[in-house]
């Protein structure tokens, strides 16, 4: 018997924030990716990594500065390995730059104390018929913490980590707070839990909407979704994958 569940005609086992943002920004490269298309990152992702790492570390009280800069070198320089990039690229050494810069100020700009970090978070939202999972940066006492990287200070919450984190205090029921950080301070803003949660399920139910199309993920990109080749995140290796799709 065929289930009414779209979600599970295409092995969708869950949804996440990340699932979200990529879907809202490209309808394109979400499908892409629930084909089967593997995703690249680059050091910039790896970079908001070992910047969470160290904050953690800062925060557990597991070291001082000279560690927690260790303990994030050890986790970029190891992803920029498993993702075939030379440490030596001009883009490797820039994000390395930035780790360093953000760690010495977070040497005396982090104060707050974790009790818990990157714990896993899986729950239920609302009607969506499969489950929400994530894992949270950083739990203190009386609030939970999202925390992003920049390369710049930025004075504007992003619906995306606003929305990420709403979700995470959805699930926990501890208020949260998104913490931008980068070389010269942190940027501490406030969650709008209920646009997060209305976004977050907009979203969702949006995509069992458009899987629903159809049981063959391939044919609904073929009839209703094409890349869009002026869009930043569309390079090669996805025009690749969308032409062997597309027989183009």
């Amino acid at each position: 018997m065929v289930s009414n569940n779209p979600a599970e005609w295409h092995n969708v086992k869950n949804f996440s924030a990340s699932q979200c943002n990529s879907f809202i920004h490209s309808h394109a490269l979400w499908l892409a990716r629930i084909a089967g298309m593997q995703s690249k990152v680059g050091p910039a992702a790896f970079r908001g990594t070992a910047v969470g790492i160290a904050a953690a570390w800062l925060g557990e009280g597991k070291g001082g500065a000279d560690s927690a800069l260790a303990a994030a070198e050890q986790s970029y320089f190891k992803n920029l390995m498993m993702g075939s990039i030379s440490k030596d690229s001009p883009a490797a050494i820039k994000e390395h730059r930035l780790i360093v810069n953000t760690v010495q100020m977070l040497r005396t700009g982090w104060t707050d104390k974790v009790i818990e970090s990157e714990r896993r978070i899986e729950f239920m939202l609302g009607d969506i018929p499969i489950p929400f999972i994530g894992y949270v940066d950083m739990i203190c006492d009386n609030k939970l913490i999202e925390l992003k990287s920049k390369a710049v200070t930025t004075n504007k919450l992003d619906a995306a980590a606003n929305m990420q984190a709403a979700l995470y205090q959805e699930a926990t029921g501890i208020e949260a707070e998104v913490y931008y950080t980068g070389p010269k301070g942190i940027t501490i803003f406030k969650v709008d839990h209920a646009a997060g949660i209305r976004r977050a399920k907009q979203a969702a139910n949006a995509m069992l909407n458009i899987l629903s199309l159809s049981q063959d993920i391939n044919e609904i990109i073929r009839l209703y979704f094409r890349p869009d080749p002026d869009d930043w995140r569309i390079g090669e290796h996805e025009m690749q994958f969308f032409n062997s799709i597309l027989g183009e």
